[in-house]
């Protein structure tokens, strides 16, 4: 076992194994992916950890109804509304979410394609997150975004299950 970025400078040894994967994660978000470029997908990640900072998310949390509180996100402005409201519910309240909130998110103009990919740099920086607060550090910088262009290629075999999202079985 060594401390290998992103935990070099810790006094907990970590798995190599887990060390690389996750700097294979960091890479990952860094870069381009199916639906959005690089830089988006780090606008994403940077987006998940602002969200425990919303006032906005702490009112509806505490309210009996999230729709029942009005108001905007404190987010950092990068990133278009309905998709900051998709990250930060999801981020800060997703008991509550809804197969009609998902609609609501869909008729705001975002896709499926959109929504699916952002849920995954959501649960990647959520879960590198997580294993830094466990061990007591600062959360891994996020790395500069690489170049090129989505992909856009959606799987064929992706429908309509059980689930709100096409998937494939």
């Amino acid at each position: 076992m060594t401390n290998h970025a992103p935990y070099h400078a810790i006094s907990v040894p970590v798995r190599d194994d887990l060390a690389d994967a996750h700097r294979d994660v960091l890479d990952h978000l860094a870069s381009p992916g199916t639906w959005w470029t690089g830089g988006q997908r780090l606008a994403i990640a940077a987006e998940a950890r602002e969200a425990e900072n919303c006032a906005f998310c702490r009112a509806r949390k505490t309210a009996l109804s999230p729709n029942s509180v009005t108001g905007t996100h404190d987010g950092l402005g990068a990133l278009p509304a309905p998709i900051v409201e998709i990250i930060h519910r999801i981020v800060t309240d997703p008991a509550r979410l809804s197969r009609s909130w998902y609609r609501d998110t869909l008729a705001s103009g975002v896709t499926e394609e959109e929504y699916v990919e952002t849920l995954s740099v959501i649960v990647h920086t959520v879960s590198l997150d997580t294993f830094a607060k466990a061990l007591g550090v600062a959360r891994p910088p996020l790395p500069a975004p690489r170049d090129g262009e989505p992909s856009r290629l959606r799987p064929p075999g992706a429908v309509q299950g059980d689930a709100w999202v096409p998937w494939i079985e």
